[in-house]
C-alpha cells in the first residue's frame, strides 16, 4: 500500500508540473486521477447529489486557479486537493446552516456517515467489531480515520488536512487504536466467561 501510494504521489507531482507548463494531456490525466476520490469525499459529507456535484466542480475550479501555489513540502497533490474539498464542504454548510459558527459545529458532518464499498463487502467479525467501536468515537476521530483509510492519506497528510501537528495526529491515532483494542479484549473476555463458566463454578 505504501509503495503504491508513493508511486501515486510521485506520478501526480510530475503530472502537475507538466500541467503547469500547459501540457493538456497531463492535466487531463491528473484530473481523471483526482476526480473520483474528491467526489467520493464530498458525497459522503453532503447528502444532496446536486450540491455535491457543485462543490466538486468548485474544488477543481480552485485547483486550476491555484496550481502554481502547490507546495510539495507540505504534502502530496492528493492531500492538497482533499484539503480544498474539505474547506469547500465547510463553506457550504456555513452558508446553509447559519448557526454553525465553527468547524467544531460541523464535526459530525465532516466525519462522513455513508459506508464505504469496503465496509459493505467485509464480513469478517473482528473488522465489523472494530467499525462498531470506531463509530462510537468523537466525530473528529472518525474524520481522521476516514481520511487515513478511506482517502488513503498518510498520517502527516491527515494532520495537514485537519490543521493538526503530525505528533498530535499520531497520538490521537495511537490512543484510539489502544482504546479499541482494550474494548475488543474486554468483549472477548465477557464472551469467554459466558461460554466457559457455569453459574455454580467454584475456583480455589
Amino acid at each position: 500500500m505504501d509503495l503504491r501510494r508513493k508511486m501515486r504521489d510521485r506520478r501526480q507531482r510530475v503530472l502537475l508540473a507538466l500541467a503547469k507548463r500547459g501540457n493538456e494531456d497531463a492535466f487531463r490525466r491528473l484530473y481523471q486521477e483526482l476526480y473520483e476520490p474528491v467526489n467520493r469525499f464530498v458525497e459522503r459529507r453532503v447528502p444532496s447529489r446536486e450540491d455535491a456535484e457543485d462543490i466538486t466542480a468548485q474544488v477543481f475550479g480552485s485547483f486550476v486557479q491555484r496550481m502554481d501555489r502547490f507546495d510539495g513540502s507540505r504534502g502530496s497533490v492528493m492531500t492538497w486537493v482533499v484539503t480544498m474539498a474539505r474547506n469547500r464542504v465547510i463553506d457550504h454548510y456555513r452558508r446553509t446552516r447559519p448557526a454553525a459558527e465553527s468547524v467544531d459545529d460541523l464535526a459530525e458532518l465532516l466525519a462522513g456517515s455513508q459506508p464505504t464499498q469496503l465496509q459493505a463487502m467485509v464480513l469478517d467479525e473482528e473488522l465489523i467489531a472494530i467499525r462498531r467501536h470506531l463509530a462510537r468515537q468523537p466525530a473528529d476521530i472518525r474524520e481522521m480515520f476516514a481520511l487515513r483509510f478511506e482517502q488513503g492519506l498518510r498520517v502527516r497528510e491527515v494532520a495537514e488536512v485537519m490543521g493538526l501537528s503530525s505528533d498530535a495526529a499520531k497520538q490521537r491515532f495511537a490512543r484510539t487504536f489502544r482504546k479499541i483494542q482494550l474494548q475488543l479484549r474486554d468483549e472477548e473476555n465477557v464472551i469467554g466467561k459466558r461460554k466457559g463458566e457455569s453459574p455454580c463454578a467454584v475456583t480455589d
